[in-house]
């Protein structure tokens, strides 16, 4: 029984679909690791899991869409990656914290925050007149990135961070714009 074009069509759609789903799903496998250790280092995990999660998905839905929505998740992971392990580093690493709490976490995450923002400023697709969504795809996924581990130290950690990233990135930004 021959099939016809257009089935045909329709099952190579299908598994072209199938494929980039599978490739970006496996791009987001090196994260899990992440907001595993991240999660271990919190008192409250269950926080940090479903940001974690969010960010996953997140992750996976922008790879998988590509074009604009794709070139940003790159740049906004790396930048995220510096506020991320910045916190995670100082809780293993500052044993006088511990899981308490410390004095040092709002420090600790503005300066995750600033560095990852000037990185951020520097790797993030430079917006422009009708192609913002890398620019914005790469702030956000850089901002969720860095929740993650700033979240280790509660709510305050991720919004004292999303003020370094902006500190950090915006001058670059505008230079690179220009």
């Amino acid at each position: 029984m021959s099939l016809s074009e257009a089935a045909v069509a329709t099952r190579a759609r299908r598994a072209y679909e199938a494929g980039r789903l599978r490739a970006a799903t496996f791009a987001a496998l090196p994260l899990l690791p992440l907001v595993a250790l991240a999660s271990s280092c919190c008192a409250a995990p269950a926080q940090v899991i479903a940001t974690g999660g969010a960010l996953v998905a997140a992750v996976i839905a922008l790879r998988w869409r590509g074009e604009q929505f794709g070139a940003g998740v790159t740049p906004g992971l790396l930048a995220g990656l510096v506020p991320l392990s910045v916190p995670v580093a100082g809780r293993i690493g500052l044993p006088l914290c511990g899981l308490a709490g410390c004095d040092l976490s709002p420090a600790i995450c503005a300066f995750g925050g600033l560095a990852g923002g000037v990185l951020l400023g520097f790797l993030a697709p430079p917006p422009r007149a009708g192609r913002l969504t890398p620019f914005v795809v790469a702030c956000l996924v850089a901002g969720m990135t860095g929740a993650v581990g700033c979240l280790i130290y509660g709510l305050i950690g991720p919004v004292v961070m999303a003020g370094g990233l902006l500190v950090g990135a915006l001058p670059l930004v505008a230079v690179r714009r220009a």
